[in-house]
């Protein structure tokens, strides 16, 4: 049983999606009204007892596991077992069961102002959910959950996922739990693990008993940031770290821990208790603006439970200390500091201006990629041969750069087609919302941060080279038609592999400008010569984007969701190429070109409504 709770402002939008949903119905309430409109008018008559409150709206969405069944009397015993376990039996509630999903679901709408004008504390409301569920799940022998707070590792609040979404950086909690795993494979002693972690940047602060030098406590520090073991999880705990193979014995690793306290009281000061780092504070609030009623909260004590300080009065900014700013800013800022800040002058322009884009510099000063210090980790723990080597320059300060894999693959991908400007499609897997772009290859490259993100959330990316050029792009090639590509003389510019085993080919017919009937033609020949029984060679027009996610591409074949890989760059123009187009001009009349279909395999609908 999972409990998902959002603090909203208005009653009525809540209510025409909690009635207006097909079969849905009523099943308990202590409202008098019935529709929408009278509903809304009743909590509203309430809510005018507190008009400080920002957020008298409590939606809860109480969902049971696939092949549960409840009954409707069921249903209401939970649902009022919530509501006593909130303090919410004495507030205005109107509970609606759905039938829109594969699993049983029902819809809790309760006002937080009570009768008197009280309002009912929300102080740790995701733990005192969480406890009331674990309790439902056991007396009334549904699937048992385990708590939160017996897992050993502390999963991603909200406004870490949508930071990590928003800039392409992970917290430093996520961060630490990475390095911490794979300081942790393979490790048998406490010395080995600070060994591991020191070589990756990760400093260890143990807390020992006095007396007899126990290991009590222990906390990590990175960049400046000291967050305990429970910050992390209880994985990440003294009992944790020994319940996964790092023993700690006083006598061995007694040296070990004084190194660490004597470097941790010598260190920076850091963040007590897992606050938030000054350039920390941020990814912890998620993105910028008032998020109004969004907010999924899972049932888990994910640190979200701090009351709301709405019926206090309006929250007040710092002076000097500005509103920051929602959506797409916060994008365009990243991306220019990822190409080097600088602002692009009429007189800088170049012919290819993709080609002089660097990837985010190395270091956690730049994109926070801790690739290196993974690798070092590995070097340690002896199981990659040439880690050592790798460990040895970057403990040396000759550590190569950071690799930004995506951008890598969207600038050879450019590249190889050769094109100064290029049309890119973002499509939702799932609903077909569309948006389209027409960049240079700078402003692509410059976009990129946006573009991992709405690829994150669901949309597939997807190029062409804008206007008329001399290019074509076969979909569906498996690995033996790349090779009849080759022996043909049908060298292909650049292959993505959008699937495992499935390939798109730019093959470039000319590196000037060709009509697109011609193209078509050509297109179309080429296709067919490649055909066989059974095949699915088709002519595209849309190729996805190298290095993100192909999202409706892998839903249509079955298969989980990949990054987009560029096998080959070439840019070179086929040699089969101009003999054909030769014969194809001389031919009286061409036919005209097939149809381009779609390259993510899936038909799709457009929608006017833009990508939020």
């Amino acid at each position: 049983m999972i409990a998902k709770a959002i603090k909203g402002r208005g009653f009525r939008g809540v209510l025409a999606y909690d009635l207006g949903k097909e079969q849905a119905r009523v099943i308990d309430t202590n409202m008098t009204g019935r529709t929408p409109r009278e509903l809304a008018q009743e909590f509203g008559a309430v809510r005018k007892l507190r008009p400080g409150l920002g957020k008298a709206v409590l939606h809860v969405s109480l969902s049971a596991a696939p092949g549960e069944q409840l009954s409707d009397a069921q249903w209401t015993q939970i649902a009022g077992r919530y509501l006593a376990g909130m303090g919410l039996d004495d507030n205005q509630y109107l509970l609606t069961r759905h039938a829109d999903t594969r699993h049983e679901h029902v819809h809790l709408l309760v006002n937080r102002v009570r009768c008197d004008g009280g309002v009912t504390s929300d102080s740790h409301d995701y733990r005192r959910q969480e406890s009331i569920m674990r309790a439902v799940e056991r007396d009334f022998g549904l699937q048992q959950l385990r708590p939160s707070v017996e897992a050993p590792r502390r999963a991603a609040s909200r406004g870490e996922i949508e930071a990590g979404l928003r800039t392409g950086i992970a917290s430093t909690r996520q961060r630490l739990q990475q390095l911490c795993d794979a300081a942790i494979t393979g490790c048998g002693s406490f010395t080995a693990f600070m060994q591991r972690l020191a070589a990756a940047g990760v400093a260890l602060v143990p807390a020992t008993q006095r007396h007899d030098s126990t290991l009590a406590g222990l906390s990590y520090r990175l960049d400046g940031v000291l967050m305990k073991g429970s910050d992390l999880g209880r994985g990440y705990s003294p009992m944790g770290l020994a319940k996964r193979g790092v023993h700690y014995d006083k006598e061995r690793d007694l040296a070990a821990v004084g190194h660490c306290r004597e470097h941790g009281a010598t260190g920076r000061a850091g963040v007590q208790n897992g606050a938030a780092a000054p350039g920390e504070a941020g990814q912890r609030r998620g993105a910028g603006g008032d998020p109004g009623a969004a907010g999924a909260g899972d049932g888990g004590a994910d640190g979200r439970g701090a009351p709301d300080d709405a019926a206090a009065g309006p929250r007040r900014h710092a002076p000097g200390r500005a509103v920051p700013a929602p959506d797409r800013g916060g994008d365009e800022r990243l991306a220019q500091r990822g190409t080097g800040g600088a602002r692009e002058r009429p007189g800088n322009r170049l012919q290819q201006p993709y080609a002089v884009a660097a990837p985010v510099p190395a270091g956690r000063a730049g994109g926070h990629d801790d690739g290196a210090a993974r690798q070092r980790i590995v070097a340690l723990a002896g199981t990659c041969p040439q880690a050592a080597e790798r460990a040895g320059r970057a403990a040396a300060g000759r550590a190569d750069p950071a690799r930004d894999r995506s951008l890598e693959a969207v600038r050879g991908q450019m590249t190889a087609l050769g094109c100064a400007q290029f049309v890119v499609r973002l499509v939702h897997a799932r609903d077909g919302k569309e948006e389209t772009r027409q960049w240079c290859g700078l402003e692509l490259l410059r976009s990129l941060a946006w573009l991992k993100r709405m690829n994150a959330r669901g949309y597939d990316v997807t190029l062409r080279p804008a206007g008329q050029h001399g290019l074509v792009l076969l979909d569906g090639l498996q690995q033996d038609d790349l090779q009849r590509l080759d022996a043909r003389g049908w060298h292909s510019a650049a292959v993505v592999e959008v699937l495992h085993g499935r390939f798109q080919a730019w093959i470039k017919l000319s590196g000037q400008r060709l009509a697109d009937a011609l193209r078509g033609q050509a297109a179309s020949r080429l296709a067919s010569d490649l055909c066989r029984s059974g095949s699915a060679i088709t002519v595209a027009e849309f190729g996805a984007l190298a290095g993100l996610t192909c999202h409706a591409s892998a839903m249509a074949e079955g298969q989980a969701a990949r990054y987009a890989l560029l096998q080959a760059s070439s840019g070179t123009v086929a040699a089969a190429a101009a003999p054909c187009l030769e014969r194809m001009a001389h031919l009286p009349d061409l036919p005209p070109p097939p149809r381009l279909s779609m390259p993510q395999g899936a038909v799709r609908k457009r929608s006017s409504g833009r990508a939020r």
